[in-house]
């Protein structure tokens, strides 16, 4: 009994599952894009704005209570399942188009591809 629960534990720690579950790390990275294309947007650049950048990232994993070691350790996790990775992040790109479909009139598309070209 003892070293079943030695081994349960354990195989948290080994990244034998992920620490975040699927729904929330779904919105994680969901919030992430929108993040990094705020600060794409914005013109942020690492060289001199460092503070806002990591603050913006911190910003979104303390909003749904997690840790950058977790996020790590879940991140680990998924580069061993690269298929599961892909079944995920898939739903992280429907949930982007949705939020494009629903919030971007055609003229903040036009916007958008403009900026890009310049870039």
């Amino acid at each position: 009994m003892v070293f079943a629960v030695a081994m349960l534990s354990c195989s948290h720690e080994d990244g034998d599952r992920p620490e975040i579950k699927k729904d929330v790390l779904i919105n994680v990275l969901f919030d992430i894009h929108l993040t990094d294309g705020y600060l794409s947007y914005s013109g942020a650049r690492i060289d001199r704005d460092r503070e806002r950048i990591e603050g913006a990232y911190d910003y979104v994993l303390r909003k749904y209570n997690i840790t950058p070691k977790q996020f790590s350790n879940t991140m680990k996790y998924y580069s061993r399942h690269t298929d599961d990775y892909e079944k995920l992040y898939n739903k992280v790109i429907e949930k982007l188009t949705k939020y494009e479909t629903e919030n971007l009139s055609s003229d903040d598309n036009k916007t958008l591809k403009n900026k890009s070209d310049r870039d």
